[in-house]
């Protein structure tokens, strides 16, 4: 058992055995949860990689960098205000040859066929709650291999990681049966588990948690949710 699942269980056991507001444990269990997830991270670089990750952040940052070639384009780069007796060139660097690799995300589908969405992506929630009866079909988004398989009583409770290409994962979590094994490679109409309450959980949902190169990012982006 790993250090972040021992304090998850410790902090479980503490938080049920104090008497305190529901409100209070819930906001307890997140600030856990969040430093677990932090580990030696700063917590503020771990708390903004979200935003900066987020499809949002990018299209404005890229609109930006847009705007500004077409103005260099149009009226040459921009004039010096540091003095008449300064001058110098701007000298861009290109280079002649050389293959560009492009890392593009591959095909994605919703791991569920009919759900409704009860908690959404935050800094304190690093993924999705989608609602659906007990025992619904869950399906990976990608195709990928099963990195990990966890049956816990707590945090996660029931869950699966998988790995997929181009350094993306996935995490289905609260499962109430987990259907594939550790190693097996997954397409996308492999049932890897079924709809739960397992762990930390109010009630029948998938906790869906994507990450690009470790970091966790927002699955509304990836799988096109308004």
């Amino acid at each position: 058992m790993s250090w972040k699942d021992i304090t998850t269980n410790v902090s479980a056991r503490i938080l049920r055995q104090r008497d305190l507001p529901l409100v209070l444990k819930g906001l307890a269990w997140r600030l856990i949860l969040f430093a677990v997830r932090c580990g030696r991270s700063n917590p503020i670089s771990f708390a903004l990689r979200p935003v900066v990750a987020h499809r949002s952040f990018r299209v404005a940052v890229g609109i930006n960098l847009a705007v500004l070639a077409i103005f260099m384009a149009v009226y040459g780069p921009l004039p010096s205000f540091a003095g008449d007796n300064v001058g110098g060139q701007l000298e861009i660097n290109v280079r002649s040859e050389g293959n560009v690799n492009l890392a593009t995300i591959p095909a994605v589908q919703l791991p569920l066929s009919d759900f409704r969405i009860t908690q959404g992506y935050f800094w304190y929630h690093p993924g999705i709650d989608m609602a659906a009866p007990t025992g619904t079909a869950v399906h990976p988004v990608m195709t990928g291999t099963v990195a990990e398989i966890d049956y816990g009583r707590f945090g996660y409770g029931n869950n699966v990681l998988l790995n997929h290409a181009n350094g993306y994962g996935s995490r289905y979590a609260h499962l109430s049966k987990i259907e594939v094994t550790a190693g097996q490679t997954v397409t996308l109409d492999t049932e890897i588990g079924k709809v739960g309450s397992t762990g930390h959980s109010t009630g029948p949902h998938l906790h869906l948690e994507i990450y690009a190169n470790g970091n966790p990012i927002n699955p509304r982006g990836v799988l096109d949710l308004q």
